[in-house]
């Protein structure tokens, strides 16, 4: 290197040779070319017979990819000294541990004093070691290059951890098994919250379970007297129409209205109450679906005047159960009518296909929905302000939503491209 030749660097090293009959160094050297290489330099003096200076022997390696791969294992020695999360360790061919990083300390509770030069199976229970399988693991390793398994380890103080663990065979470039690098990672507290959560899910089954059976016997028990009060109005009206007064009349109709709220609510709360118990998904139409909906509809589009638009793309075919696409439509349909504009209700109803997917948009023309109202709007029982006066039992929304998502669908409302609100779902295509 020029600097070395300013410094005299060369001369040393003869000096030293000569001094202590062989100078080593080992440092940057220059090719013809001007490149560099990292070089081992030996410097022996050559003497004649009666011990005169002939010259020097001057050998020289090129140690540059040796000096690369030992600065690569030093970062890779030093990431794994910084790694405190995961055992990171070294196995001989036999399983004895001949490297412990901070991790496995950490993880297992041993120094590197007390670990190094052991066989991996103290980690392993009684019934492992029975059984053989830290052998089992290391052999399959060896054959198929990695071992991996979650299973429960021990530590030093006799504790139990659940584990996920990787054992990977390590082989030179001729491909003789050198050993094996083997990782651990504590997995207890994941276990523990996944099994809480499948047995909260299992509890919640059970609820949704008790829940159907109740309100299938709550409807069932609530039916009968209204049909029971239904039946006596009406047979009033038919044998003493002529008898009553006016005011006999309105009460009559009061209770003929009460008896369809509460039979809607019944029904709605049966329909809230299976909502986790649809049919199996099969391809609907969502036109023909339309159409039955709006079939339905008719006398309550009728009586609000309301002009119900259908620009639904050619095709638009949903895998879902054919009751749930029934019942999200009639709810987003008839909310449509009931709260588009107070003079000229007007629903649009239209679909857009979404990758795989199909997005099926349902507008009016009323006042919209505050935002701030947008996160309850589909909870149960919620009702709007604005909507408080208009029939209805705050289920219709929580009992689409629920459709919806059984198939894996979403479903939202936001601004329309006029005034009003655009509710919209998403659902598989078939």
């Amino acid at each position: 290197m020029p600097a070395d030749v300013a410094d005299g660097r060369p001369g040393l090293l003869l000096e030293a040779a000569l001094r202590d009959g062989v100078a080593e160094e080992e440092g940057w050297r220059v090719r013809r070319d001007g490149s560099r290489f990292w070089a081992t330099v030996v410097v022996r003096p050559v003497r004649e017979e009666d011990g005169g200076l002939l010259g020097y022997a001057y050998v020289l390696r090129d140690l540059t990819q040796r000096r690369r791969d030992m600065r690569e294992l030093e970062q890779f020695r030093r990431l794994v000294q910084s790694v405190r999360d995961y055992a990171i360790f070294l196995l001989s061919p036999s399983g004895q541990i001949s490297t412990w990083n901070p991790g496995a300390e950490r993880l297992k509770g041993y120094t590197s004093g007390e670990a190094i030069g052991r066989h991996f199976s103290i980690f392993y229970t009684e019934a492992d070691r029975l059984r053989d399988h830290p052998a089992h693991e290391l052999e399959i390793a060896a054959r198929d290059g990695r071992f991996e398994e979650e299973g429960w380890r021990l530590r030093k103080d006799g504790s139990s951890f659940w584990a996920n663990v990787v054992i990977s065979a390590v082989r030179d470039d001729g491909g003789a098994l050198l050993g094996f690098a083997k990782v651990t990672q504590d997995l207890t507290d994941r276990r523990a919250a996944e099994r809480a959560l499948r047995e909260a899910n299992e509890r919640l089954e059970r609820s949704n379970q008790e829940l159907e059976r109740f309100a299938a016997v709550a409807a069932h028990d609530l039916r009968e007297p209204l049909r029971t009060v239904s039946g006596f109005s009406d047979l009033l009206r038919e044998r003493y129409d002529d008898a009553l007064d006016e005011r006999s009349r309105e009460y009559l109709g009061h209770i003929g209205s009460a008896v369809t709220r509460m039979e809607r609510l019944v029904s709605h709360l049966l329909a809230y109450a299976r909502g986790g118990h649809g049919g199996a998904p099969q391809p609907v139409d969502v036109a023909s679906s339309l159409e039955h909906v709006l079939a339905e509809l008719r006398a309550m589009i009728d009586e609000r005047g309301a002009r119900v638009t259908i620009e639904l793309t050619p095709g638009t075919v949903v895998l879902a159960d054919p009751v749930d696409v029934d019942a999200v439509l009639r709810n987003l349909v008839s909310n449509a009518v009931k709260f588009g504009d107070a003079h000229a209700p007007v629903a649009t109803v239209r679909s857009a296909a979404v990758g795989d997917r199909w997005r099926v948009e349902v507008l009016d023309n009323g006042a919209g929905i505050d935002p701030s109202e947008r996160p309850r709007i589909f909870w149960a029982f919620h009702r709007l302000p604005a909507g408080a006066g208009a029939p209805g039992t705050g289920l219709g929304l929580t009992i689409a939503q629920r459709a919806v998502e059984r198939h894996g669908g979403e479903i939202g409302v936001d601004d329309g491209p006029g005034p009003g609100s655009r509710f919209w779902f998403v659902l598989p295509g078939a």
